[in-house]
């Protein structure tokens, strides 16, 4: 699907169709790597140097706004540029986040519910490591990392009503949040105003239907699209389930879709078997982030939610988004292996 939705653009900006299909090749292959990296990887080591990892995760998340190593590009700050190789530290904060309070959560099994040595903590570290993604701006991976934690925290055993406190307390932030920003607040205005012309960031959501729609049941075939021709903006990145939609179908692209939802189950019937209280929120850590990213881009295209430009997992052009996932793939199988 890279390769039929960037021809036109990599055409035109490279003079190369296949630019950005060879790229994803590449990224491919590094991210088999961390497929087996992590699927080898001894789930006990995660565990013992769960607080080394929280501190990576910081150093990346700071490194972004650091001149000549975080470069500003398209006025934002997400990349660690280290010359022979670049990505964005938000999505390795995706998983690390993961590990970290996968290990943190099993090893304050006691004291969960304790409003001072469970729940302060966790809301002081989620606080400060979204504070740093949301700076860059990315309020999409600031999400993603909320509410991948706060499912952790919830399967981990905490109080239902501090549980509800926190969630009431995040929407108040976002809220602000958005406030804040022109820009967030044009993304809303145009979400909520789709049907408006006028308004430029609902223009974005409008070609997103029209592609989609025109799939109909078995779509338009592969490579025949329209809307990539400059009709859908970022078709190969943030869009490209619009364009799977027009070219496949609405049964083929269910059939995607559904492949997500297997991958959840499975995370979950990990969560029910495995043999330790780490690998049990470990897996369902990484199922939520998975399907999470699918749903809130896939709920953009579809204009049930505001664009946010979450990349599709396994299938958005991008390298930092297709290594991470496919490090969680590798990691996620591994917790498989650890049952009852």
């Amino acid at each position: 699907m890279i390769l039929s939705s960037s021809q036109i653009s990599a055409a035109q900006t490279y003079g190369n169709s296949y630019y950005f299909f060879i790229k994803q090749l590449a990224y491919w292959g590094l991210g088999i790597v961390a497929f087996f990296y992590f699927l080898r990887v001894p789930l006990e080591s995660l565990y013992e140097n769960r607080v080394r990892l929280l501190w990576v995760t910081l150093v990346l998340l700071v490194l972004v706004f650091i001149p000549y190593i975080g470069p500003k590009i398209a006025g934002v700050h997400r990349w660690v540029d280290l010359g022979f190789f670049s990505f964005q530290s938000a999505e390795v904060a995706k998983l690390l986040l993961v590990i970290y309070f996968a290990g943190w959560f099993a090893a304050k099994r006691e004291n969960i519910t304790d409003p001072i040595k469970g729940l302060l903590p966790f809301l002081v570290i989620l606080t400060a490591l979204t504070l740093l993604v949301i700076a860059e701006p990315d309020m999409g991976t600031a999400f993603i990392l909320i509410a991948t934690a706060m499912i952790m925290f919830f399967a981990a055993g905490a109080n239902i009503w501090q549980y509800i406190s926190v969630v009431i307390l995040g929407i108040v932030a976002f809220v602000l949040l958005i406030h804040t920003a022109s820009y967030r607040l044009e993304r809303l205005t145009g979400f909520l105003n789709r049907n408006t012309t006028n308004l430029d960031s609902a223009y974005h959501g409008q070609q997103a239907l029209i592609a989609i729609g025109s799939g109909g049941w078995w779509g338009v075939g592969f490579g025949q699209g329209i809307s990539k021709q400059f009709y859908l903006p970022q078709s190969h990145t943030d869009s490209i389930f619009a364009v799977i939609g027009e070219e496949l179908g609405f049964v083929r692209t269910g059939l995607i879709l559904a492949a997500y939802f297997y991958l959840a189950w499975r995370g979950i019937m990990i969560f029910y078997q495995a043999n330790s209280r780490f690998v049990q929120l470990l897996s369902i850590g990484l199922s939520a982030s998975i399907l999470l990213q699918m749903m809130i881009n896939v709920g953009g295209m579809l204009n049930v939610l505001p664009l946010t430009g979450v990349p599709m997992p396994f299938i958005s052009y991008g390298g930092s988004s297709l290594i991470v996932s496919l490090a969680m793939l590798g990691l996620l199988t591994n917790a498989s292996r650890e049952k009852k």
